[in-house]
This record gives C-alpha cells, structure tokens and sequence, in this order.
C-alpha cells in the first residue's frame, strides 16, 4: 500500500515539472508512470497534449513577462531622457535580446529629402552597415517609410516590393543579411525612422515578433520625439534669454546714443562748429574722430597720432558711398579700420565724418552715434549756410546801391575791415547759390553783389589777382564748371575808380568767349591797349582777329606752320627781318620766305601803313588771346 500511495504523489510532481518545462522537451517519463498508473493510452495521449499546450503557454507568458520587463526599462528610461544616444542605443540592444534575430539597427530620417540612415545597431560586423546610408525610394526603409506599415522579406536579394540600390545591395551582402523585418518609427502623420531586425536567414516573421518590435519602435519615435520637443523647448528658451539679453544691450545702447546726441544738439544750440561737434564724438566714444571735406581733406589739423589715416582718394570713394547708402561706410588704412559718414547739404555734400574703429564700443553705438553726428553737423551747415545767406544778400544788396549811386560809399565802411581798392567781376551764368558761395569765399576781405549773369567783387586786399582766382577755383569746384572765368579790373581809389573799375571788367568779360578764353582770370590792364576796338560790342574784337588774320591762322592750322608766330617776332623787332630771324632762331631768307607766303594769303596791301596798322593789332590781339589761354 505504501508503494502504491508513493505512485501518485511522483506522478503529480512529474506532472508539474513537465508542465514547467521548455516546449519541445522530453515526456517519456510521465507517459511511464501514467502507464505504471493504469491509465488509459488515450487519456495519456490527452494528458501528453495538454502538458505541451501548457509548455508553450508557459513559455509565451515568460517570453511576454520579459518582453514587458524591456518595455517598462525603456519607459523609465523615457520619462528620464538623459541622454538619447544612450536610449536608444539600449532600446536597440533589448530589442535585439528579445526577438532573436542576428541584427537590430534603427534608421532615422537624415534630411528633408526623407533619406535615412542606420545610428544604432546589435549585432552588425562590418562598419559600413553601422552608417548605412539609404536614399528615399529605395530599400524596405523607404517602403516602411512611405506606407508607414510594417515589411519583412524572406530573401532580401528577390525583394520586389521596393527599388534596390547597388550600394545599399553591397553593405547587406557584405554583412550578411538574407532576411528583414521593418516597422516604422511614427508621431502623429511624421515618419521620424524605422527600428529593423535581420537575419542571416531565410525566415519568416511572426506575427508575435511583428508586434514586438513595433512596441520598441513606438518607445523609439517617443524618444525621438521627446528628444526634440526638449530641444525645440531649450533652443526656444535660448532664443528668448538671447532676446532679453539683446533687449537690455540695446538699451542700454539706446542710452548711451541719446545721451551722446542730447550733447551734439546742447552744442549746436550754443552755436558749435563741426569741430566742436566732431571733439564731442571723440570724447564720448573714447576714439580719434576728424572732420573732412568732400575731398578727404582734414578741417584742420588732428591733435593726435594720424598713422593709418587713410588717403584722400579712398576717403572721398567712401564719402560717395556713404552719400548713397545714407549710413557710415568701413574701410581700412594701413592695418586700421575707419568709419566714414558723409555730412549732406541740400545739394551737395558738405564733407565727412571719420572714425577709428576699435572694439572699445559695439558696432551699433558707434555707427549710430557718428551718424547722428552726421545729421546734427548738417544741421549746423543749414544753420550757417541760412545766417551767410543774408548776410550776403544784404552786403550785395548793399554794394549794388553804393555802384548805382542809390547809396552813398560811407556806408559800406561798417561792412569791410579796410578801404576798398580794387574790383573783379566773375561769370557765374546764374548759378543759384553763387551769391553765398562767393561770399563765403571772400569773407570779411570785401564785398560780393550779383549783378545779371555775373557776380562784382570790391576788395580790400592788395593781391586782388590771387583773390580773384582763389574765389574762381571755389565756384568753378562747387558748380562743376571748370569755364567759370574772372575778371580783376583796375585799381579804385575812390568811389567813381570802382564804379569804373567794375565797368571796364564787366566789358572784359565779355570779350573772353569770343576769344575762347575761359577757365582762367585775367587783368583788365592786359586789355588796355585795345579797349577802344571793342567799341561797346564784345564780338567786335574776335571779328576783327578773325577778319584779318584768319587766312594765316587756318593756314598755320592746317600745314603745322607758325606764319602768325613770324608775324609777332617781325613787328617785335620793329619790321626788321634780321630783328625777326634772330628772334624766331631761322635765317633771313626764311622769315622773307614766311613774309611773302603771308602777304600773298592777307587781303591787303602791306605797303599800306593802315593796312599794316591793323595786321599788327590782330596779331596783338591774337597773341595776348594765346597767352591767357596757354596756347603755345
């Protein structure tokens, strides 16, 4: 009996270990004590059955608790989200635990052009495939991509459901691979990659396996996405922090230029000059800072070291530059960079403002700072152009009258510093703004009048020729005009001297451009001798010229000759060819040569003395016409 109660209890142990065991293991010695039992061969076969449903129930429930156990690490793993790499890269190797398979890799989405490539992997032997590369369209990653649907193969190589690529076809012959198995890495409709697993195989996936790998590659695209919702957040988060420190800099810029430009418009109501206006800049931006004028020339000369200053002619480039564009120009000198600004008139520019720039001051404090500067020196120049602008309206004006006798000569004493002793008259053909030109120009050394198309100057310097001319050059600079011509007319000692003076000039000018003299100054007293031919009528004297000696001239013109040139040297020495071949360095039968072909080309008769009275006046006036135009 005791035997007999023994069997029963070894058959239930027997039992549950069978049901405990691996499917596929060993059922004989439970089918020998249940024959030893007395049980029937079809209850044991029935018996037999059940054990093995319970082996493989067993064994899904176990392979199910580890695969949960995976999927919970990766979730903790997901609410820390640390660091990504290392997420993923255990996310890969626990899927690679799991399913079996030879290789697990993920691809993720690489650019905008939906390639993907591999950044984790299990499993793979050659370095190729860890860094594989698969461009969009080709490959089960794209078809796994595009229909967001798992894929597996059986045998890669005969895979007709996508395009193959010859490199991607390589990398997988030369790891290895026969089979795969792709499910997609998806957030809402966004494909981020897609989580593989391989095997060196022929085989075919299970729907278990299928579900597996999709619960990793759900983990996967949260961790991906998580990952960049972090990012976006911090990057989002920099940017303001970025912003608000930007905000407070450019505040406090803000205030640095105000303060700078309350100090400019303090200055400009207490009646500065650009100098001052440029020492103020100087100061507050801790740099050397000089005025220029249009041409890149200083106002005046700087107090501390110029090496580097750039030169006039890339200064005036940068001054154009800055003219169009409206803000301060960069450029460099000899290893030293400048900020050029130009300084605007109402039509012309005025001059620049140059600074060194150095990194004692962000860009966006001095560039605004010397640009305001800009604005308040041209305000400045407004201010001062309009007070010099009636001021010489009043002096001309004022020496208008004192010329047509409207107003007596005392009055004009408050005006200059010292008597008046001289006039010049300058063509200016009613250029607007020359009144205030000229008059800037001549300053307190005398007085300016428009008078039609042409300005009157009464000097009170001696060196009226040189004064004449610097004003000249000033006009024929600011109005682009290089035939702007002048006038200096005979000295005045009194009153109706300068009421002469300004007449004889004014009918001197006239004859310049007959004479096709411009761009010059000239004196009255080279025209004495032949004041009385003009006769009222400036075109008079180029008529007479042109009447006598055109033959000669037209002459000389064509065949390269100097038959006028014989003609000055024969009347210098006096009619005397001897005089005149010593002169002009040629024999005495030449000059009789040139005296004949010259005679034989003039309508007259040169044993004429009136005749011969006025070839010799042409030939005066022709040679005083090449002299003040610098013809040879």
């Amino acid at each position: 009996m005791s035997e007999n109660r023994a069997i029963p209890s070894a058959l239930v142990r027997e039992v549950v270990a069978a049901t405990r065991a691996e499917p596929g293991e060993s059922t004989a010695a439970l089918a020998t004590l249940l024959a030893e039992a007395d049980v029937s061969a079809v209850e044991v076969e029935e018996l037999l059955d059940s054990v093995q449903e319970s082996q493989q129930q067993t064994a899904r429930l176990r392979r199910r608790t580890a695969e949960l156990e995976a999927l919970f690490s990766t979730a903790r793993e997901l609410v820390r989200l640390q660091d990504v790499t290392d997420v993923l890269r255990r996310l890969v190797e626990r899927a690679h635990q799991l399913m079996g398979t030879d290789v697990t890799y993920l691809s993720e989405v690489d650019n905008a052009h939906g390639d993907l490539r591999v950044r984790y992997s299990a499993g793979t032997v050659t370095p190729e495939f860890r860094d594989l590369l698969v461009p969009a369209g080709y490959g089960l990653a794209s078809l796994v991509a595009s229909t967001r649907e798992p894929a597996w193969v059986r045998q890669y190589a005969g895979m007709a459901e996508a395009p193959h690529d010859p490199a991607i076809d390589l990398a997988v012959g030369r790891e290895g691979l026969v089979s795969f198995l792709g499910v997609p890495l998806a957030v809402g409709d966004e494909v981020l990659g897609a989580l593989f697993a391989c095997n060196r195989f022929a085989h075919d996936f299970t729907p278990d396996q299928v579900l597996l790998l999709s619960a990793f590659a759900d983990h996967a695209a949260a961790v991906l996405h998580s990952a960049r919702v972090l990012a976006e957040s911090a990057a989002a988060r920099a940017r303001a922090e970025g912003a608000y420190r930007e905000l407070e800099r450019h505040l406090a810029t803000t205030q640095v230029v105000s303060g700078i430009h309350e100090e400019l418009t303090a200055a400009v109501m207490s009646g500065a000059t650009l100098v001052d206006l440029v020492a103020t800049v100087s100061e507050r931006l801790g740099r050397a800072v000089l005025a220029v004028d249009e041409s890149g020339r200083p106002f005046e000369a700087p107090s501390g070291s110029t090496d580097g200053f750039p030169g006039r002619r890339v200064l005036a480039e940068a001054i154009r530059s800055s003219r169009a564009s409206g803000h301060a120009e960069s450029i460099r000198g000899d290893g030293r960079t400048w900020l050029v600004v130009a300084v605007l008139g109402a039509d012309r520019v005025l001059g620049a403002i140059v600074a060194e720039d150095v990194d004692s001051l962000p860009d966006d404090v001095a560039r605004p700072t010397l640009e305001r500067a800009a604005h308040v020196a041209a305000l400045v120049s407004f201010k001062r152009d309009a007070v010099a602008a009636i001021r010489a309206e009043r002096r001309s004006r004022l020496l208008s009258a004192v010329l047509d006798g409207t107003a007596e000569a005392s009055s004009l004493e408050a005006e200059v510093t010292g008597p008046i002793v001289g006039a010049a008259v300058i063509e200016v053909r009613g250029q607007e703004g020359a009144l205030a030109a000229a008059a800037d120009a001549v300053g307190d050394e005398g007085l300016v009048a428009a008078r039609d198309s042409h300005l009157v100057v009464a000097w009170t310097v001696r060196d009226q020729e040189a004064a004449t001319d610097r004003v000249r050059r000033v006009l024929a600079a600011r109005f682009g005009d290089g035939e702007v011509a002048a006038v200096v007319g005979p000295p005045a000692a009194d009153l109706p001297a300068l009421r002469a003076s300004v007449e004889r000039a004014t009918q001197d000018l006239r004859v310049l451009a007959p004479l096709g003299i411009t761009g010059a100054t000239v004196r009255s007293e080279d025209f004495l001798p032949y004041h009385a031919l003009a006769a009222g009528e400036h075109h008079v004297v180029a008529r007479f010229v042109e009447g006598v000696l055109g033959p000669v001239r037209e002459w000389d013109a064509r065949r390269g000759t100097v038959l006028v040139d014989t003609l000055c040297a024969y009347f210098d020495a006096g009619e005397n060819r001897q005089g005149a071949a010593s002169a002009l360095r040629v024999h005495t039968n030449t000059v009789q040569q040139r005296l004949d072909r010259i005679w034989t080309l003039l309508d007259g008769d040169p044993a004429d003395s009136e005749y011969r009275f006025r070839v010799q006046a042409a030939v005066r006036l022709e040679r005083l016409r090449r002299s003040l135009t610098g013809e040879v």
